[in-house]
């Protein structure tokens, strides 16, 4: 497994805004540093758990929601 391809440890190795939103998804969905969960992507893309505080900032989905974050807001 490349390191880069695990969104845990590439939040690790450069914890910026964007790698921890990957990571923490990508741990909601079962992943670890060892270990990626099959499809997690695609799991990320369907989710529909609106209360959690990252859904409308969760990656791989399409920008059919309409929804776009606003900087400073």
């Amino acid at each position: 497994m490349k390191r880069e391809a695990n969104p845990i440890i590439r939040f690790q190795d450069n914890p910026t805004r964007k790698n921890a939103i990957h990571a923490k998804c990508a741990e909601c969905f079962g992943c670890t540093p060892k270990h990626l969960e099959p499809s997690f992507r695609q799991s990320i893309s369907a989710c529909t758990t609106k209360a959690c505080p990252l859904y409308y900032f969760r990656p791989y989905r399409a920008n059919s929601m309409g929804v776009t974050a606003k900087r400073g807001q």
